[in-house]
């Protein structure tokens, strides 16, 4: 009787375990690398932001009020056009369109070699410069965007830019190839960002295979 029940015991466990089939390693740890990936990919494209910057010019005399000479405005809008993932390499495309001017930016991100993915909040505040003589103030609205940051170890992330029509001069101070030490993704959006984290997080841990990853 007894090695009757031993046998059925060892039966019902190993029925257990063929149910359990190869879903089980994914329930404890999330999805795979590849559903991450492909989720990241279909999410990514389409992120966007937009803003717009007004500078004003006064000119000053004592005993006077300000005068306005020149008043422009600016509508500059960002996206993420394109991204591929091959394995744990990420080729993403971004573009920045302003009213006479695009910047396109390639960006090859190594997920295995980065430290990890955060949210945070920038803020646009109003700046003031001027002379005796004359002033400009900036402002953009709105005030504040969502950034997905992604950051690595050391300088390991190759961009570079194309450039068309008047490009304003803050874009020719910065270089059209090299390397970067993190990449930011702005959005308008407060409800996506966060997903994309979680889901950039647990593709870094799946990448760096020396850590367990957490579901998302």
């Amino acid at each position: 009787m007894g090695d009757i029940l031993v046998a059925i015991l060892l039966a019902a466990t190993y029925v257990g375990s063929m149910n359990a089939g190869p879903n089980a390693k994914s329930q404890a740890t999330g999805p795979t690398l590849s559903e991450t990936t492909e989720w990241l990919q279909s999410h990514l494209v389409g992120v966007n932001h937009g803003r717009r910057k007004t500078v004003v010019t006064y000119r000053l005399k004592k005993g006077r009020l300000p005068k306005e000479v020149e008043h422009q405005i600016t509508d500059i809008h960002e996206s993420v056009v394109g991204a591929k993932f091959n394995g744990c390499s990420l080729v993403l495309e971004q573009l920045t369109k302003g009213d006479d001017y695009s910047v396109f930016t390639t960006s090859t991100i190594p997920l295995d070699r980065l430290t990890g993915a955060s949210l945070s909040t920038d803020r646009y505040n109003p700046t003031k410069v001027g002379s005796e003589e004359e002033s400009t103030e900036t402002t953009i609205s709105p005030t504040s965007v969502v950034v997905i940051k992604l950051e690595a170890p050391s300088m390991i992330i190759p961009f570079r830019r194309k450039s068309t029509g008047n490009v304003p001069p803050e874009w020719n101070a910065v270089p059209y190839a090299g390397n970067h030490w993190s990449l930011i993704i702005r959005s308008d959006d407060d409800q996506m960002p966060p997903r994309l984290v979680k889901a950039f997080n647990h593709a870094l841990q799946l990448c760096h295979t020396d850590t367990k990853p957490e579901p998302f």
